[in-house]
C-alpha cells in the first residue's frame, strides 16, 4: 500500500517525496532511491492487474492509484529541485535522473508537455557547455552527461508520451546539445548521444503518421524546412564518426545505427552527395570484419525505408549483395544467419533495382552460395536460405534456371530428410511452389524427382533424376515416416499450384496406383511398394485440404472416399493410419461429401474402425484451427452435426478413443467456445457426482469415462490458447470434478488445472482458494496402497501416486506463475512430507525448495526443522548392491538432497536453529568419507 495509515491522509510516497529535499546526502540519495523502488514494484503490480494506476477504473474490483494526477507533478518538482541544485551531488542528481526514467514507463510517464518541457531544460543546463548553464561541476559532468542522455532516450522511446510533444521539446531545446554531445571525449557519452540521434527521424516519423490519421496539413513549407534542417544537424554529427576508424567498437555500432535510421527516414532531405556519402561507409564498414554484423543489422532498416520515397541504394546494391553472399563462407553461424536476414530483406525490397543482364549473373552467385548451405544438419539456416532464395526468384524471374541447377538439388534432397519439419519445412514447400507458379522448372519433371525420392533416397541411394547427388543429407531417410509425409506434402503444395490439366492427371494416377494396391490385398502389391501406398495416400489427403475434390470430373471424391474406407481393413497400422489422416485432411475441401461419410460410419459401430474415424475428424478439426481451408471457409455449422457422435463415445472404454473424443472437443471449444462450452458444462452436470460402479459396463463408471473425457477436452483447448474470457465463466463447473470418486477422473481434472495455471494463470488464479487448493491440499497428501498378489511374490501398488505427483507440479507451477493465489505458509507441511514420499515424490519436492530459496525464502525459514529429518534419510540412503543406471540413479537421487541441504543453509537464519546445523555438518563429513 501507498498508505502509512489507513487513518491517515499521508501516504508512504507522500512522506518519502517531501524527504527528497533532505540535506544530508546520503539519507537524500536513500530515500529517492527507496522510492524508484517503490514506483517500479508499482508499476509491475499494475502490469500484472493487481492494481490500477488508471483514475477511471475505480469500479474494476481492483485497488486504485491515481499516479498520473496526484504524484507525477510532485515527483517531477522534486526532481527538478535537485537537478537545478547547485550545491547537489553527483550521487543525487543520478538518483533524480533514475527516478525519472521509471516513471517514463508509467502510465501517462513525465506528465503534460509543460513538464516534459521542463525536464528537458533541465537536461540542457546538463548538457550544455556553457558554464552560465550549467548546474553541475566541470569534475562530475561526464557520468551526468551519461545519465541525462539515457533519460533522454527513454522519454524518447517510451509509448507514455504524445510523438508531437516530444518532438517539439526535443528539438527546440535539446538538439543541438545531443550532436554537441558526439563530439565529446568519453566513449560512453558518444554512444549515447549516437542512441539518442537515432530516435529522432523515428519520432519524426511517428509524428507524421500521427498528422497523416489527423488528416492535417504535414507537408507545410514550415515542416519541410524543420525537417531539412534537422537532417542537416544529424548528418554533420553523425558522418564523421561514422567515418573514423580509430574509434570504440561501440561508437561504430551506434554510428552505424544512427546513419541507418537518417538515410531510412530523412532522405528526401539529404543530398544526393549525402545520401552516397552515407552508403559509402555503410559498404565499407560492410567490408570490415569487425563491424560487418552490426552494418548487417543495418541493412533491413535501410530495406525497410518509405515505400512512397524509398532510398535508392543502387549506388551500393550489387556491392552489398555479393559482399552478403560471400559471408556465407564463412564457418561462424551467427554471421552466416545475419548475412542471410539481411540479403533476404534487401533482396525483397531494392532487389529489382539491379536491372539489366547483370542481375541474373549477380544472382546466379547467390544461388550457388545459398544452395551449399541448404542441409538438414541446420534446419534455420536451411530455411534463411530457402526464403532468400524464393526472394530471388520473386523479383528476378529469369533467375530460375539458376535456382533449378544451384538450390533445387540440394532442396530435393531435403524433402526426405527426417529431420525436415517446421518453418524448414514451410520454406521448402513455398519455394517448390514458387517455382512452379513462376514455371522455372517444368511441373512433370519436378513431380517425376519427388516421387524418385521415394526409392533413391528414403530406398538407401543418394541421387536422382536432377543430380541431387551434388549435395548430400546428413542423415539418410531411412523409411522415416515423417520422410515420407514430407514428400507427399511437397508433392501436393506442386499438384495444387499446376494447371487443372495437370492436376486431374495426377489425381488420376494416384487413385490408379491406390485401386491397383487394394486389389492386390490392400498393403501394396506387384509394383506397388507399401510406402508407395503411403505417399499416395498422404499425398492424396493434402491435396484435398488445399484443392476442392469434389468439385474435379470424373468422381474423384467419392473414389477416393471408398479407397480411404477400404484402407482400414489393411493388415498394415502404417496404411490405415495414413488412409485416416488422408480421409480428414481431404474432408477440407470437400467437406459435403467427406464429413457426412466419416459421421455415418461411426454410427455404425465398428469398434475396430471407430479409432481411425475418429483420428480422422480430428485431423478435420486441427485443419481449421489451424488455418482452414483453402476457400478460407469455417467449420460451424458443421458442429451440430459432429458433437451428437462425439458425445456418445465420451464414455468408450478404450482410452485411446476417449483421448481423440477429448482431442476433436477441445479443438472444437477453441473454435466455437459459445457452442462447446455449455454442452461440456452440461455433461459434468449430468454425468458428475455418480457413485463409482466396479462394473466396466456399469451406469456409474460410464459416468467417471465421461467426465474423464471433459476434463481431458478442457486441458487440450487450454493449451491450444482457447479465448480465456470464454472459459472464465466455466471454469468453477469442470474444477467440481476435482472432487469425483474416480481417481482417474481427478488426476485429469489436475492436468486440466495444471495446463491452465501453465498456460493461462489468470484463468483460475481467482479460483485458487475457493476450489482447488482444498482439493489440492488433500491430493497432494492421499496414499491408497494396496498389495497385489502375483503368486510367488507380492507387489505394493500406489493408486494415488499420480495424484500426488500431480498436485506437486501444481504447486511448483503456481509459485512460478500466480504465487499470490496460494498460501505458501500452508503449503509446507505438505512439502516436508513429500520429503518423506517416494523417489519421484522427492525429487519434486527437492526442485520446489531450492526454486522457493530464491522466490519466497522467508516461509522455507520457520519450516526448516521440518525438512531436516527426511532430508537426512535422503542422503544417508544406502546404495545396496546395485549396479549400472539403478545405482546412477540412486547416487542422483543423495546428489538431488545435498543440492536442497545446500540452498536451504544459504537462507538467512536457517542455521541458527541446532537440528539444521548439526545435520548439517554431519552431511558435510559424510560426503568427505564417500
Amino acid at each position: 500500500s501507498w498508505r502509512k495509515d489507513q487513518s491517515m491522509k499521508t501516504t508512504v510516497a507522500g512522506a518519502l517525496v517531501k524527504r527528497f529535499k533532505e540535506r544530508e546526502e546520503n539519507c537524500r540519495v536513500a530515500v529517492i532511491d527507496c522510492f524508484t523502488r517503490l514506483l517500479a514494484m508499482t508499476v509491475a503490480a499494475a502490469k500484472n492487474g493487481m492494481i490500477s494506476l488508471e483514475s477511471g477504473e475505480e469500479e474494476s474490483g481492483v485497488p486504485v492509484i491515481d499516479l498520473r494526477s496526484k504524484y507525477v507533478p510532485a515527483i517531477v518538482k522534486a526532481c527538478e529541485k535537485q537537478l537545478e541544485a547547485k550545491k547537489g551531488g553527483e550521487r543525487t542528481k543520478t538518483s533524480a535522473l533514475a527516478l525519472l526514467s521509471t516513471l517514463c514507463v508509467a502510465p501517462g510517464g513525465i506528465g503534460e508537455p509543460t513538464q516534459i518541457e521542463s525536464v528537458f531544460a533541465h537536461i540542457h543546463s546538463i548538457l550544455s557547455p556553457d558554464p552560465k548553464h550549467r548546474t553541475i561541476s566541470t569534475g562530475l559532468t561526464k557520468s551526468i552527461k551519461l545519465d541525462a542522455l539515457c533519460l533522454v532516450r527513454i522519454m524518447m522511446t517510451c509509448d507514455q508520451h504524445d510523438a508531437s510533444c516530444i518532438k517539439h521539446a526535443f528539438l527546440s531545446t535539446l538538439l543541438g546539445e545531443v550532436c554537441n554531445a558526439v563530439q565529446e571525449d568519453w566513449y560512453k557519452v558518444i554512444a549515447e548521444a549516437l542512441r539518442v540521434l537515432a530516435e529522432v527521424p523515428s519520432l519524426l516519423l511517428l509524428e507524421k503518421e500521427w498528422k497523416a490519421q489527423q488528416m492535417t496539413d504535414e507537408d507545410s513549407p514550415n515542416n519541410t524546412e524543420e525537417t531539412n534542417q534537422v537532417a542537416k544537424a544529424l548528418y554533420d554529427a553523425i558522418e564523421p564518426r561514422l567515418a573514423a576508424h580509430d574509434l570504440d567498437q561501440e561508437i561504430k555500432e551506434c554510428a552505424l545505427v544512427a546513419s541507418a535510421q537518417l538515410l531510412s527516414v530523412l532522405h528526401p532531405s539529404l543530398s544526393t552527395e549525402q545520401q552516397h556519402r552515407l552508403l559509402s561507409l555503410l559498404l565499407e564498414r560492410l567490408k570490415n570484419e569487425t563491424t560487418r554484423i552490426a552494418a548487417m543489422k543495418t541493412l533491413p532498416i535501410l530495406a525497410s525505408s518509405s515505400k512512397s520515397s524509398r532510398l535508392d541504394v543502387s549506388p551500393i546494391l550489387s556491392n552489398v549483395v555479393s559482399e552478403l553472399a560471400s559471408l556465407l563462407r564463412q564457418q561462424s553461424r551467427g554471421v552466416k544467419q545475419s548475412a542471410l536476414e539481411s540479403l533476404d530483406m534487401v533482396i525483397q525490397c531494392h532487389g529489382q533495382d539491379c536491372g539489366g543482364d547483370q542481375d541474373v549473373e549477380l544472382y546466379d552467385g547467390v544461388l550457388r552460395e545459398l544452395g551449399m548451405i541448404i542441409v538438414d544438419s541446420d534446419l534455420h539456416i536451411s530455411h534463411l536460405s530457402l526464403r532468400a532464395s524464393i526472394s530471388v526468384l520473386k523479383v528476378c524471374p529469369s533467375s530460375g534456371p539458376s535456382v533449378k541447377k544451384h538450390v533445387l538439388p540440394p532442396a530435393l534432397v531435403l524433402s526426405t530428410s527426417p529431420l525436415l519439419q517446421d518453418l524448414a519445412l514451410e520454406s521448402l514447400l513455398s519455394l517448390l511452389e514458387q517455382l512452379v507458379v513462376s514455371d522455372a522448372v517444368d511441373f512433370h519433371e519436378l513431380l517425376t524427382s519427388l516421387q524418385g525420392r521415394l526409392t533413391n533416397d528414403i530406398g538407401g541411394n543418394s541421387t536422382s533424376g536432377m543430380g541431387v547427388g551434388t549435395s548430400t543429407s546428413s542423415s539418410s531417410g531411412g523409411g522415416s515416416k515423417q520422410a515420407v509425409s514430407n514428400l507427399a506434402r511437397c508433392i501436393a503444395v506442386i499438384t495444387a499450384a499446376t494447371t487443372p490439366s495437370n492436376r486431374d492427371k495426377v489425381v488420376e494416377n494416384l487413385i490408379s496406383s491406390l485401386q491397383s494396391a487394394i486389389a492386390a490385398g490392400g498393403d501394396g502389391g506387384v509394383g506397388v511398394s507399401a510406402q508407395e501406398v503411403q505417399l499416395a495416400l498422404l499425398a492424396s489427403g493434402d491435396l484435398g485440404r488445399k484443392v476442392n475434390l469434389a468439385a474435379m470430373a470424373g468422381g474423384v471424391a467419392p473414389n477416393l472416399l471408398h479407397i480411404y474406407l477400404s484402407f482400414f481393413d489393411a493388415s498394415s497400422e502404417d496404411a490405415k493410419h495414413a488412409a485416416a489422416y488422408a480421409l480428414g485432411r481431404a474432408s477440407v475441401g470437400a467437406m459435403d461429401v467427406f464429413l457426412p461419410a466419416i459421421l455415418n460410419a461411426l454410427e455404425q459401430n465398428s469398434q475396430k474402425k471407430q479409432y481411425l474415424l475418429l483420428s480422422a475428424l480430428r485431423e478435420l478439426i486441427h485443419c481449421y484451427q489451424t488455418g482452414g481451408g483453402a476457400d478460407g471457409g469455417d467449420i460451424s455449422s458443421s458442429v451440430p452435426l459432429i458433437l451428437p457422435h462425439l458425445v456418445s463415445h465420451c464414455s468408450d472404454k478404450e482410452e485411446g478413443v476417449r483421448t481423440m473424443v477429448a482431442e476433436c472437443m477441445g479443438s472444437l471449444t477453441c473454435l466455437e467456445p459459445g457452442v462447446m462450452l455449455p454442452h461440456l458444462q452440461e455433461l459434468v452436470a449430468t454425468h458428475g457426482g455418480k457413485d463409482v460402479d466396479d462394473n466396466e459396463e456399469g451406469g456409474g463408471r460410464k459416468d467417471a469415462l465421461s467426465c474423464w473425457t471433459v476434463a481431458t477436452a478442457i486441458k487440450f483447448a487450454i493449451a491450444a490458447h482457447a479465448d480465456p474470457s470464454k472459459l472464465a465463466g466455466f471454469m468453477p463447473s469442470f474444477l467440481r470434478l476435482l472432487s469425483e470418486r474416480d481417481l482417474s477422473v481427478r488426476n485429469a481434472a489436475l492436468l486440466m488445472v495444471y495446463s491452465s495455471v501453465h498456460h493461462t494463470p489468470q484463468l483460475v488464479a481467482g479460483l485458487m482458494q475457493e476450489h482447488i487448493l482444498p482439493s489440492l491440499h488433500e491430493l497432494a497428501q492421499l496414499n491408497l496402497k494396496r498389495v497385489v498378489d502375483l503368486g510367488p511374490f507380492k507387489h505394493t501398488v500406489d493408486d494415488a501416486l499420480p495424484l500426488r505427483k500431480a498436485a506437486l507440479s501444481i504447486f511448483s507451477t503456481c509459485l512460478e506463475k500466480c504465487p499470490a493465489s496460494i498460501d505458501i505458509p500452508a503449503f509446507m507441511p505438505i512439502l516436508g512430507k513429500a520429503l518423506g514420499d517416494v523417489e519421484d515424490i522427492q525429487l519434486q519436492a527437492h526442485q520446489i525448495i531450492i526454486s522457493m530459496c530464491y522466490r519466497h525464502p522467508i516461509p522455507l525459514v520457520g519450516a526448516v526443522e521440518a525438512f531436516v529429518d527426511p532430508l537426512q534419510k535422503t542422503i544417508d540412503k544406502k546404495t545396496g548392491q546395485k549396479t549400472g543406471t539403478e545405482l546412477e540413479r540412486a547416487h542422483e537421487w543423495i546428489k538431488s538432497g545435498l543440492r536442497t541441504m545446500i540452498a536451504l543453509s544459504n537462507l538467512d537464519g536457517v542455521m541458527k536453529y541446532v537440528l539444521m546445523s548439526v545435520y548439517f555438518m554431519d552431511s558435510f563429513f559424510i560426503c568427505v568419507e564417500r
